[in-house]
């Protein structure tokens, strides 16, 4: 009689069966870490008024010859000035550094908004390779007043009561608008 055939070399095939979810807790785990950890990429806009190109405003402006205060950075100066020459330009040297003087230009503008109280516009003409943190830097000196300023005053047309200026010179218009150097 032959004999029986050993059961160790049978195999059992028993499935196996992975429990997954410890691993898609783990997974929805990181992906929410990942999203709340990641910078977003935030944009800023800063908000300037387009010139105006109507030619009966153009015209009329012509005609009672504005201040329009222009300051102009150039590669080693910065100058503000007046077309209609309403007053005289001023030439400020940039820093040790090859930056504009923001402290200097902050000044001279505080001495312009003393003669010129009433206006509140600007054209700003940086050269076309000035950085984003300067003009940045050099149209916060445009606009804002520092703690530190002396108070400039300003008669309300509707009260006839002086006011205190709050801003500088708030709308700043680019003047360059085709990269000019």
């Amino acid at each position: 009689m032959f004999k029986r055939p050993s059961t160790r070399r049978r195999n059992s095939t028993t499935e196996v069966q992975l429990n997954l979810v410890p691993m898609l807790d783990a997974l929805v785990t990181l992906i929410g870490f990942l999203l709340f950890s990641m910078s977003f990429l935030s944009l800023v806009h800063i908000e300037t008024p387009k010139p105006e190109v109507s030619p009966e405003n153009v015209q009329q402006q012509l005609e009672e010859k504005p201040l329009q205060l222009t300051v102009s950075i150039r590669e080693k100066e910065t100058e503000i000035w007046s077309p209609f020459e309403k007053l005289q330009p001023k030439t400020l040297p940039h820093t040790a550094e090859g930056l504009p003087d923001t402290k200097a230009i902050h000044e001279a503008l505080i001495e312009v908004k003393r003669s010129f109280i009433n206006e509140n516009k600007v054209v700003f003409v940086p050269a076309a390779n000035t950085s984003y943190d300067i003009l940045i830097a050099v149209m916060d000196s445009l606009r804002n007043l520092e703690p530190t300023d002396p108070p400039l005053f300003r008669e309300n047309p509707q009260t006839g009561i002086e006011e205190p200026v709050k801003q500088l010179f708030p709308e700043v218009i680019f003047g360059n608008l085709l990269g000019e150097t």
